[in-house]
């Protein structure tokens, strides 16, 4: 399976990064998951729902795979981590054996 590395959502960090500083709390996580935008993103802007679909996830497996990743999530919104690191490391759990079989059965 062959995912593509869509061009980074800036707009998307920019957003999260000043919803951050509007507040007193820690929101990353919200602020990225809320109307599961970064998802959506990579699923339909970034054109990874046909693959995904091809090898049997859904929509709703591809959610739990981007759950296992909020951390790498919030490091690429603080600019920790690249873009490609963080869509690597998504896709490396994505064609794991046995996290697919678990996941899809």
């Amino acid at each position: 399976m062959k995912l593509s590395i869509p061009p980074e959502p800036i707009m998307l960090k920019k957003q999260s990064k000043d919803q951050r500083k509007e507040r007193e709390w820690d929101i990353d996580s919200l602020a990225l998951w809320f109307g599961n935008r970064l998802p959506s993103y990579l699923w339909k802007e970034g054109k990874w729902s046909k693959p995904l679909k091809d090898e049997g996830y859904s929509w709703q497996n591809f959610l739990k795979i981007l759950s296992l990743h909020k951390k790498e999530m919030i490091r690429w919104s603080r600019d920790a981590i690249s873009w490609k690191e963080f869509l690597l490391r998504l896709q490396d759990t994505i064609k794991d054996p046995v996290f697919k079989k678990i996941l899809l059965g």
